[in-house]
Formats: C-alpha cells, sequence, structure tokens
C-alpha cells in the first residue's frame, strides 16, 4: 500500500483529523524531495514515509504530555485560589487569582513574579564569573570588551588557547543548557543543538531598511543549513523550505510577532511551550559568520545578549510553571471561572451584584498584572513617542534624583524592621551595609552574592536604581546611560544592591546558624517565616541538612547549593532551593522597598507607551512607585496579623522608626542645601508640620511632605503639577521659557530670559542634583550666572534667606551668592 493510501485511509477511518492528515502529506511531499536523487525512488518514498509517520509520533507525544501538564497545572491553581484567605480569614478566591502573577502578603503558594526572580537567580548563580567579569562600570559601559570575541569562539567550539574566555563560555554554555531543561520540564519542547553559541538579537529597523530580499541574501551565506531544521518535522532543510523558512522569520522580525497572532484568542497564535522553538531555528556557521550578523543586524554586545536571554527565558519558564505551557489559556480560564462563581451565586438566591462586580475589578487586575508580568503593557503603540518621552523622563530623572540616597537611608530602617520580623539578627545591619558598599572588596562581596542566586541588577542593568523611585527602564541607550551614571555616581544604586545583599546574605547564615534545630524549636518569627512561604518540617529537614557554604568562617546554607544534592530526587530538590530562593527574594523587598508590579499597575494599569493616557500616567507615576510599594508590603503586612495587639506593635514600630529616619534625611538634605538643620522641637505648629513631613520622607511621598511649608515642592512645582508629575512641570517650565517671554517681549515688558534660562539649565541637567557637588555648583556657578543674567537676582537671595529664616529659624552656612562657605552648619539648630 502506497503512503498516501494509508493516510487516506486513517482520515477516512477517523484515526486522524483532516488538519493533521494533510500535516503529515506535507511532510511527506518535503520529505520525498529532500530524499530524491540520493537513492532510489522506492527507498525514497519508504523513507520519506518513515520520517511523516515519526513526526505524527512525536508532535502527538509531545501534544499529549503538554495538555496533560496544562491540566495538571490549572488544577492546581484553582486550588490554590480556592484555598486562599484574606487578612479577615476569608475565602477570597478573587484575591488569589490576581496573588498568582505577584504574590501578597496573604499568598503560600508561588506567583509568576517570584519564580521568575528566583529562576534569574539560578541562571545568575551559575554565570556568576561573566557577571563579574563583564559588570558595569560607573558610566554603565561593560569592562573587558577585549575578551568578547575569544569568547564567542570558544562558545561556538572554537579553540583559542584563551583559557578564562574558555570558562566563561563553559559557564555560558552550562546556563543555557540548564534553562533549556528546565523549560523542557515545564512543557516546552526544545532540542539541544551542539556548539549553539547564542541566540540572535534582531534589530527590526536595520532589517527593515535593507529589505527582504538583501537581508536574505547576506544571512543564507551565513547560516549552518544542515543544522537548521524543519520545526514541524525535525529534519533537514532543503532550499525551497530554507527560503520559505526564512520569509517567515523576516516577516515575524518585522511584525515583532504580530503576524503569527490569531484574532479573537487574546494572545499568542501558539502556546508559550512551543514558542521558544522559533528562537532557536537560525543556526551560523560559526563564530565569525554570527558577529558579522550581529555586527550589521543585531546587537554586538554579547554581554547584553546573554543577559536578555537569561531574563526572557527565566520569564518565560516561571510563566509556564506557574500558568502551565498555555499561560494565555490559563489567565482566560481564571477569569471565567471567577465570574462563573460569582454568577452562580445568584441561582439559590438573590442575584449578588457586590460579588459580580468584584469578580469584573479581579478580572479586570487579572489583566494588568498578566500584561505587566509578560511585559506586553511595555510593548508601544507608536515607537517614537514613547521613546521621546521615556527619554525625557530619564533626563528629568537625572537631572533631580541626584540627591535621592540621603532618602535612601531609611532603607536601613526597612531592612531593621524585615529582619525583626523574620525573626533574623540585626546587630550587624550597618555593618554588612558597609562591607558590600564598599569599593575596595565590592567585586569579592558580590561574587558571593551573586553565586548564592541573590539579584544582579546592578551588574547587569542600566538604570536599574532608578526603578525604585520611577518604575521604568525603558527609553534610549543615551538617556539611560545619563540615568544610570547619576543613579551610580549618588551612590543610589550601589546602596540599593548592598542593602539587598546584605539581607540576603544575612538570611542565608541564619539559616546556617539555626540548622541545628528541629523544626519545632525554631524561633517562633522565623518559623512562622518559613510557614508563610510554605516550608514546613520536611522542606526545613532538606535545607538544614544541606552542606554549608564556607566563607572565611562564615557560613551560609544557599539556594544554589541544595540545588546541587545529589542525594534527593530532582524535582524535590528544585522545589525546595527554588521556594527558598523565593523566600529569601520576597522578604528582601520588605527590607528594601524597590520596584512591584502591583504597584506599577496601581499607578498606570494596562496602558501602553506612546498614547496620551499611558504616557500621561508614566509622567504621573514618577517618584510614586517607591510609596506604593512601601503600602503594598509593610502596612499590608501589618493588616495580616492576627491579634490586635499585634498589628499595634507592628504599626508602632514602623510609625516612629520611619518618622525619626525621615527626619534624618531631612536634615541631611537641609545641610546639603546650605542651611542648618531645621528645628525639631520649636513652635507646636511647625513642630507637628515637621514631623508630619517626616513621616512622608520616611515612607517614601517626601516631595508632597514640602506642601505643608510651602505652595510648592522642592523643584518649584505646585501641589497640582506634582500629582501630574514631573514632565507636566517640565512642560509648563518650557512655556514659561519661550512662549512666555515672547509674549512679554512683544509687550513691552521686560522678560528677563537669560535669568530664566539659567535656572531652567540648573533646573534639568543630568547631574546638577548630586547631594555632594550640588551646593558647590550652586553658588559657584548657578548663583553667580544668576548675578550676571538677572538684576534682580541679589534681592531674590534675600527674600530666600529671610523666608527661611523667618518660616523655619533657619540661616545659612553657605548663603545663596556667596562664592565660599561663611562657617560650618550648626547641628544643634535642630534640637532648640
Amino acid at each position: 500500500m502506497s503512503f498516501k493510501k494509508c493516510i487516506d485511509d486513517l482520515e477516512n477511518g477517523n484515526e486522524i483529523t483532516r488538519d493533521q492528515a494533510d500535516q503529515v502529506r506535507e511532510v511527506y511531499e518535503q520529505q520525498l524531495e529532500f530524499h530524491k536523487g540520493k537513492m532510489s525512488e522506492t527507498a525514497a518514498e519508504a523513507e520519506a514515509g518513515k520520517d511523516a509517520f515519526n513526526e505524527i509520533k512525536n508532535k502527538k507525544m509531545h501534544s499529549k504530555r503538554q495538555k496533560i501538564m496544562q491540566m495538571r497545572t490549572v488544577q492546581g491553581r484553582l486550588q490554590d485560589i480556592d484555598n486562599y484567605t484574606n487578612r479577615l480569614g476569608q475565602k477570597d478566591p478573587n484575591a488569589g487569582a490576581i496573588a498568582l502573577y505577584e504574590q501578597d502578603n496573604n499568598s503560600k503558594f508561588s506567583s509568576v513574579a517570584q519564580r521568575e526572580e528566583a529562576i534569574l537567580g539560578f541562571a545568575n548563580a551559575n554565570m556568576h564569573k561573566i557577571l563579574s567579569t563583564f559588570r558595569r562600570n560607573v558610566i554603565g559601559n561593560v569592562r573587558n570588551k577585549a575578551k568578547f570575541k575569544n569568547l564567542i569562539r570558544e562558545a561556538f567550539g572554537e579553540n583559542t588557547g584563551d583559557v578564562s574566555a574558555k570558562e566563561l563560555a563553559q559557564a555560558w554554555t552550562s546556563t543555557h543548557e540548564m534553562l533549556r531543561k528546565r523549560a523542557n520540564r515545564a512543557g516546552a519542547n526544545i532540542a539541544k543543538k551542539k556548539n549553539y553559541g547564542f541566540p540572535q538579537t534582531h534589530n527590526r529597523f536595520s532589517i527593515a531598511k535593507a529589505g527582504r530580499e538583501q537581508w536574505k541574501t547576506k544571512i543564507a551565506p551565513l547560516l549552518n543549513k544542515t543544522e537548521m531544521l524543519d520545526q514541524t518535522t525535525g529534519l533537514p532543510l532543503n532550499d525551497l523550505q530554507l527560503e520559505i523558512a526564512l520569509n517567515d522569520v523576516y516577516d515575524s522580525i518585522i511584525a515583532e510577532g504580530f503576524n503569527k497572532l490569531k484574532k479573537g484568542l487574546g494572545g499568542r497564535g501558539k502556546s508559550l511551550a512551543n514558542a521558544r522553538q522559533d528562537h532557536r531555528f537560525l543556526i551560523f556557521k560559526n563564530a565569525d559568520s554570527w558577529m558579522k550578523y550581529q555586527n550589521e543586524f543585531g546587537d554586538p554586545n554579547v554581554y547584553d545578549t546573554m543577559i536578555a536571554h537569561t531574563k526572557n527565558m527565566s520569564r518565560d519558564i516561571a510563566m509556564m510553571e506557574i500558568l502551565g505551557p498555555n499561560p494565555d489559556a490559563t489567565t482566560s480560564f481564571l477569569k471565567q471561572t471567577l465570574t462563573q462563581k460569582a454568577k452562580v451565586k445568584g441561582i439559590s438566591g438573590d442575584i449578588d451584584l457586590k460579588a459580580e462586580n468584584a469578580a469584573v475589578r479581579a478580572n479586570k487586575k487579572i489583566d494588568e498584572m498578566y500584561k505587566a508580568v509578560t511585559g506586553r503593557n511595555n510593548a508601544p503603540i507608536n515607537g517614537v513617542v514613547a521613546s521621546t518621552f521615556a527619554g525625557l523622563r530619564q533626563v528629568i530623572q537625572s537631572a533631580q534624583l541626584g540627591a535621592t540616597s540621603l532618602a535612601a537611608i531609611t532603607d536601613i530602617n526597612f531592612q531593621r524592621l524585615a529582619r525583626q520580623f523574620s525573626g533574623l539578627s540585626q546587630t550587624r545591619t550597618l555593618q554588612q551595609y558597609l562591607e558590600f558598599v564598599n569599593p575596595l572588596n565590592a567585586k569579592q562581596k558580590g561574587e558571593l552574592a551573586i553565586s548564592s542566586g541573590l539579584i544582579a541588577e546592578g551588574w547587569t542593568s542600566l538604570a536599574a536604581g532608578q526603578m525604585r523611585y520611577v518604575g521604568d527602564m525603558s527609553g534610549p541607550e543615551i538617556t539611560r546611560r545619563v540615568s544610570d551614571f547619576v543613579m551610580r555616581a549618588s551612590f543610589l544604586s550601589p546602596f540599593t544592591t548592598a542593602g539587598r545583599w546584605a539581607f540576603g546574605m544575612e538570611f542565608q547564615g541564619s539559616v546556617a546558624r539555626m540548622a541545628g534545630r528541629s523544626f519545632k524549636d525554631l524561633e517562633k518569627n522565623f518559623k512562622d517565616t518559613l510557614q508563610r512561604y510554605n516550608i514546613n518540617q520536611s522542606e526545613w529537614d532538606i535545607i538544614r541538612a544541606t552542606t554549608p557554604y564556607d566563607e572565611k568562617s562564615a557560613k551560609f546554607i544557599r539556594p544554589t547549593d541544595i540545588m546541587e544534592r545529589t542525594d534527593l530526587d530532582a524535582p524535590t530538590i528544585e522545589s525546595v532551593a527554588t521556594r527558598y530562593l523565593e523566600m529569601i527574594n520576597t522578604e528582601t523587598n520588605f527590607a528594601v522597598p524597590s520596584n512591584s508590579i502591583r504597584g506599577r499597575t496601581f499607578l498606570t494599569g494596562e496602558t501602553q507607551p506612546g498614547t496620551f493616557t499611558g504616557e500621561t500616567l508614566r509622567s504621573v507615576a514618577m517618584y510614586k512607585n517607591f510609596g506604593v510599594t512601601v503600602v503594598n508590603t509593610h502596612l499590608m503586612r501589618g493588616l495580616t496579623l492576627d491579634k490586635t495587639s499585634s498589628k499595634g506593635g507592628y504599626y508602632a514600630n514602623l510609625l516612629i522608626s520611619t518618622t525619626m529616619m525621615g527626619a534624618l534625611a531631612m536634615q541631611l538634605k537641609e545641610i546639603s542645601k546650605g542651611r542648618d538643620p531645621r528645628d525639631m522641637f520649636g513652635d507646636s505648629e511647625e513642630t507637628a508640620k515637621f514631623w508630619f513631613a517626616a513621616f512622608m520622607q520616611g515612607g517614601g511621598l517626601g516631595i508632597f511632605g514640602d506642601f505643608l511649608f510651602s505652595g510648592t515642592n522642592r523643584f518649584d512645582a505646585s501641589l497640582g503639577e506634582t500629582i501630574a508629575g514631573p514632565v507636566f512641570s517640565f512642560g509648563s517650565d518650557l512655556q514659561k521659557l519661550t512662549i512666555h517671554n515672547l509674549y512679554q517681549a512683544a509687550t513691552g515688558q521686560d522678560t528677563n530670559a537669560a535669568g530664566e534660562l539659567v535656572k531652567f539649565t540648573q533646573r534639568y541637567l543630568p547631574g546638577s542634583s548630586l547631594w555632594y557637588a550640588r551646593l558647590a555648583l550652586e553658588r559657584k556657578v548657578w548663583d553667580q550666572l544668576q548675578l550676571m543674567t538677572d538684576p534682580k537676582a541679589r534681592s531674590k537671595f534675600r527674600r530666600a534667606e529671610t523666608k527661611y529664616r523667618r518660616d523655619f529659624g533657619q540661616k545659612y552656612w553657605w548663603g545663596p551668592g556667596d562664592t565660599a562657605p561663611t562657617r560650618a552648619p550648626r547641628y544643634s539648630a535642630a534640637i532648640e
């Protein structure tokens, strides 16, 4: 019987569907064409038939596996949301479903955000030598670029004789392989390729400029055609198939994958588990071919390529592990389930509109959270508009956030609170901060932290520091570099990273110190912390039985050490190690409040860049992300405590200590501006204002505390402009400088354009607010330029001095317009 007749019989007997039959026929025809000329016609038909049947078998088995995994995952998530209880002890599936995307204070199950951060931590730990070698310097440049070529050659299997490059390439290969295997365990089907080298990045604008035919002409000679396989059959491509495949790749790059989107399905055209195969289709002949392509059509910076790949893979694996091989389908099913639960209530009694409205709100929040974890809400609608406004925000940040590290001193208190709540030692908090921030041992300490699975943003990302206060790292590279430089130069980025590493290592050290205790004998706070993350006696016994890592007589039980154990089955080890790292990372977000998905979606919803609403809300969100994160962490944590006395004790501790640290931050800022500290115990009304402003400062909303003392904030913006955000203030200032001055000139009024230009430049020049240089720059440059350009400058300076003396009893130790300080700051003024 011929192969075609066999397929016809299977289709007619309903053993395979028509679509399956058509796919098999297509595979058969392709493989018949491939084998012809290499053997007899009969043998070619037999080989083509064998290939086609093998493909049916493999594809069917993989499809069945994915369906089973999807079903099991959905059942597990339904169980999670059904068992979820809110802070009042009530069943709340709506909040439980939202917590699947980012954890909250009541969820005991893993979320996509937690899992992604943990998987990325394991990947970075595996390649910590790479991160240490190429980590970014103070101006955002990657170090040791000269090593790139040898690293690339070694990764493609070429022997360069460079031992260091070989070790780095092996670290990359093992990391890449670890992520591939974990993705496959989550439902993907990514084949292993020898000497794969590196994934490709594609610059769609360069490719579009070249055009389809020129791009295909240039890339074809660089490809290893014998290793490139048909994604359907897993078999080598013939020339016609390669031509068709390259056309498909070109379309996908230019359309950013939207050419494969099936309308009406609310997401990708294929499951996430299958989508990853697309990224491994192009195989280059060797390192030179890969570098040639990257130089012309991609990104030649291999470090950024590695970082982007590990981040993207970590995100996709996390979504598959939490939401199944098809996260889009799971998300849709969860929303339908919430709606069904609310609607069904009405069958047995009155229609519960409150429950139905709650389900509607939960579904909207799920959409926002899902778009945030997938990154879809950052896909610009209008690229030019989005890039322009993102760049403008970064320039403004670089001009205005130079003193933010003074406000970040409040982290020490948040760290103390988090350690106390988790049952960790608080005695060496400041010392550990200093150890990790010290540039003399920053590399050694950083390697230790990253090899333990802790965050590596300071070494891998541009403008990572601004995420705490802005929640945005997009925009043109030049403006990201400018912003990144200011964040590093102001010590905000190093201070933030040091705090996160100090907490993470103290957590692992505490676990090592407590390893001798059984679960029931653990200190209450520490035991409660473990149970919040569903780590109970069996998991604790696995963790404490792990051989500690010894670093100069200091012992740590690291998640990576657990992952390397071979005495237990692999799924158990992976589960315990991952949950352990999720716990450390989540608690770290309490110790150093940073960026959160809940905070971003609260401020910007599901709006996208490049739209009027999206850009408006991104301006509104600037400088408010940190405050929202504090609410979502510490304030919400207090609500989860059982007893009223426990809540009261926690909030009293938080309120008093936060306010005291806010007061310290405010006084440091006053001194950095050339003024004596503000009196903290003077007139009763002014004292109340000061301490309320200190409370606002400690909670990350110090900019609003400014309005207790003035009609404008520290950037001379009104309350309305502050709420609207710095971009609107910039627009207002630009309008005053241009249109307003033109109007004044046209009507014969004095414009003082030169003086206003000086003030405008001072306010928006990147780096002008660096806390240790601002005062000298202001007095010796900006004030002198004001005196040259503004006839009323001297009287304005006197009015400023009079205002602070009258309103706050403050005097300047380095007055406006003076080229040198008249004395040292009078610290005793704070308690007079």
